[in-house]
């Protein structure tokens, strides 16, 4: 396990991910040391390999159903136990710079589970934006 007398946690990252904001609803998240993980494989190793006590990870979305990153890592390798399940509502905004119109729109940077639950928005209202895959919609906002 990890030193120190502080849980740690792998989540999902980069920071700003919804998987950083589910960990944060745990109780113990405050004190924990937060450990952001380039993808649910790392994260999930993180924990195998001792470096952190446990991981938050994407499972299912109430559009797309499954992760199925999610669910291959964790039928592959050491055994792990699922102890915990958080329900996050999710809202998505989309950002602009200052002054742009939503007719000047012509892409849309998102991670593919992102646009699947925007989908009926966005083909309402940007149907010739082109949509950019992100890692991540957190990445996606940095752009």
């Amino acid at each position: 396990m990890s030193a120190g007398p502080e849980p740690s946690y792998a989540y999902l990252g980069p920071r700003g991910t919804f998987a950083e904001a589910a960990l944060r609803t745990l109780p113990d998240a405050a004190a924990a040391r937060l450990h952001p993980a380039g993808s649910v494989a790392a994260a999930l190793t993180a924990v195998r390999d001792g470096v952190v006590d446990a991981a938050v990870v994407p499972f299912e979305n109430s559009v797309e159903g499954s992760v199925p990153t999610t669910l291959d890592e964790l039928a592959g390798g050491a055994p792990l136990q699922v102890v915990a399940e958080v329900l996050l509502p999710v809202a998505f905004s989309l950002l602009v710079r200052p002054g742009t119109l939503l007719s000047d729109v012509r892409s849309v940077a998102t991670h593919p589970h992102a646009e699947a639950q925007c989908r009926r928005w966005l083909a309402a209202h940007l149907p010739e934006a082109t949509v950019v895959a992100a890692a991540s919609t957190a990445d996606a906002a940095r752009l």
